[in-house]
């Protein structure tokens, strides 16, 4: 039992640790990497513990990681592309460093051309303001992306204030409000973000369906935990 917790403790720790050789630091792979240290620790220590104790400790850590494994797997699920026929998409924005769009941000731009060359009537919300460290908002990183590929300005909406999902999604909400654009829309974001970003959709009154990205497998363990806390401070919020 002491080599299964050790083992588990190492491919724990090093399925999150991957993610920093793709330059992703976060919540989610710092509280990942912890993880693994903790059931590595347990593993060497658990010899300590009698039987009984032991055999407990070790229900309540296998339990614990499979209840991880399937509220990972369930906000997996949810970000299955199931969109309709919208005339209206929201782009939710992600990081810019510098003037260069992110690797998931161009992924998010993909989903929602492929959406745009398929429905040519409809139109487009590209929702991310400018950070610190950003030459440039993320609604028009998105537009120029969009543009260079032919998809004309005037399809294109920005909404370059907001710096947090639930902004992006608020902000978006009022334009489409403003111009008469009713409350149907598609979300095009990362597939482990689509259930937060329908949670949020729900609150401000639209109707939603997914326009999912990929995520490299490798940042996949990384960007689905951090969800499973950023879900709960969601679910908390009135």
């Amino acid at each position: 039992m002491q080599i299964v917790f050790i083992v588990i403790g190492i491919l724990v720790f090093s399925s999150f640790a991957v993610a920093v050789f793709d330059r992703v630091l976060n919540f989610g792979n710092i509280a990942g990497m912890a993880l693994g240290v903790l059931y590595a620790v347990f593993g060497l220590f658990i010899h300590k513990l009698d039987s009984l104790n032991q055999i407990l400790c070790a229900v309540i850590a296998f339990c614990i990681l499979v209840l991880i494994a399937v509220k990972m797997r369930e906000i997996y699920q949810s970000g299955r592309t199931d969109v309709k026929d919208q005339q209206v998409i929201i782009v939710l924005g992600c990081r810019v460093r510098g003037d260069v769009p992110s690797r998931a941000l161009v992924k998010r731009v993909d989903a929602a051309y492929t959406f745009l060359l398929r429905n040519p009537g409809s139109v487009a919300i590209l929702s991310g303001g400018q950070g610190r460290d950003e030459n440039l908002s993320e609604a028009a990183c998105m537009q120029q992306l969009l543009y260079d590929r032919g998809i004309l300005k005037d399809r294109l909406i920005l909404e370059d204030r907001s710096t947090s999902t639930d902004e992006n999604i608020r902000f978006s909400a009022e334009i489409m409000a403003r111009l008469g654009l009713g409350n149907e829309a598609a979300i095009a974001t990362s597939e482990y973000h689509q259930k937060r970003a329908k949670l949020i959709c729900r609150r401000y009154g639209l109707n939603v369906s997914a326009v999912s990205s990929k995520t490299k497998w490798t940042l996949l363990p990384t960007f689905l935990f951090r969800e499973m806390f950023a879900l709960v401070k969601e679910s908390m919020v009135k």
